[in-house]
């Protein structure tokens, strides 16, 4: 089928039964909010449900709480499944540094028990996951497509490629239809991140909202690319119309615009000034001890191979991304 020619969201999301993993959080937060849009069934399936924000709209939602180590509730959230967003992860670094084993049980143990759960129920659903672009290492040219060649220099990149990597062996059997969409820094409206060290352009957002002074690690020459969380939730949703062209392999999902961290704050400052009235102030300090040296990357993330897949394309610029996060903390 051309690209032109795949159903609308609402005509392809229509009475299927949505699965989505650790739909407690950011990602998921802001996935919820236009799922609930659809006639379908949502099953939210949480460490917390209690944390999961009700979102109004026409779908059936069910909550569904449980360890993400239990391979009975997989058996259980799994069934009759059409699509599965398996958003559940441990997001930062430094913590999968600390505790590697525990960063295994909490980012690849789960995708394993989803996906034998899945091939024992027989359905074959889609299956999309929320990858990093980290998982590459420290890549050598910008920017970065899909085939670069992986080189992981963190414990928490590494278990990411390898949750990655087993949802591509079961899609090459046969048993689910998976893709992977590796993130780039993900930013705008929605709950606070669980890791510190994850959303630090809504943190800066935050700050500056509240008359603080912002902060750069050095000079902030390291380059960046920065999606809007409305564009990442876009690609998601019609990742498993276009199923049939990209199962069983990854994607790098950007902007495909690099900016320093430097410009990315001083652009923040400039756009939260002109909204409160009051000039906020830079101020570049030393880098603490202790950075991994993943922090000192240079990204730009080429999409043109998802988009020439699924005919998406990405419509927020970071100016117009960050106004419109300014005005969601804002009210």
């Amino acid at each position: 089928m051309a690209v032109e020619e795949q159903p609308s969201l609402s005509e392809f999301y229509s009475k299927k039964r949505i699965l989505i993993t650790g739909a407690s959080g950011y990602i998921a937060w802001n996935l919820l909010r236009q799922l609930v849009e659809f006639d379908c069934i949502i099953v939210c399936f949480s460490r917390n449900v209690g944390k999961i924000e009700i979102q109004k709209g026409i779908a059936n939602l069910e909550f569904i709480e449980g360890s993400y180590q239990d391979e009975s509730v997989y058996k259980k959230v799994v069934k009759d499944a059409h699509v599965i967003f398996h958003l559940a992860s441990q997001t930062s670094i430094y913590q999968a540094e600390k505790n590697p084993l525990a960063d295994y049980e909490a980012n690849v143990s789960p995708m394993q028990l989803l996906l034998e759960a899945c091939r024992k129920s027989g359905t074959f659903p889609v299956v999309i996951f929320s990858g990093t672009s980290t998982q590459c290492g420290m890549p050598d040219k910008l920017p970065v497509d899909e085939n670069v060649i992986d080189d992981p220099i963190t414990t928490y990149d590494f278990h990411k490629l390898q949750a990655e990597r087993w949802l591509k062996f079961y899609s090459r059997q046969g048993w689910v239809k998976g893709v992977s969409l590796r993130l780039t820094n993900v930013y705008g409206p929605g709950p606070k991140s669980s890791s510190a060290d994850r959303g630090v352009l809504n943190i800066m957002i935050k700050k500056a909202l509240q008359g603080d002074e912002l902060t750069i690690y050095g000079t902030g020459e390291y380059i960046r690319d920065y999606i809007f969380i409305d564009d990442v939730v876009k690609a998601l949703l019609c990742a498993p119309i276009h199923i049939d062209e990209t199962k069983g392999k990854h994607f790098v999902l950007g902007s495909g615009f690099g900016k320093s961290i430097h410009d990315a704050i001083e652009l923040v400052a400039k756009l939260v000034s002109k909204h409160i009235g009051n000039q906020i102030q830079i101020k570049s300090v030393k880098p603490p001890s202790g950075l991994l040296p993943i922090e000192y990357r240079n990204f730009i993330a080429d999409v043109s191979s998802l988009a020439s897949l699924t005919g998406i394309s990405l419509k927020y610029s970071l100016e117009k991304g960050i106004t419109k996060t300014i005005g969601f903390y804002q009210d």
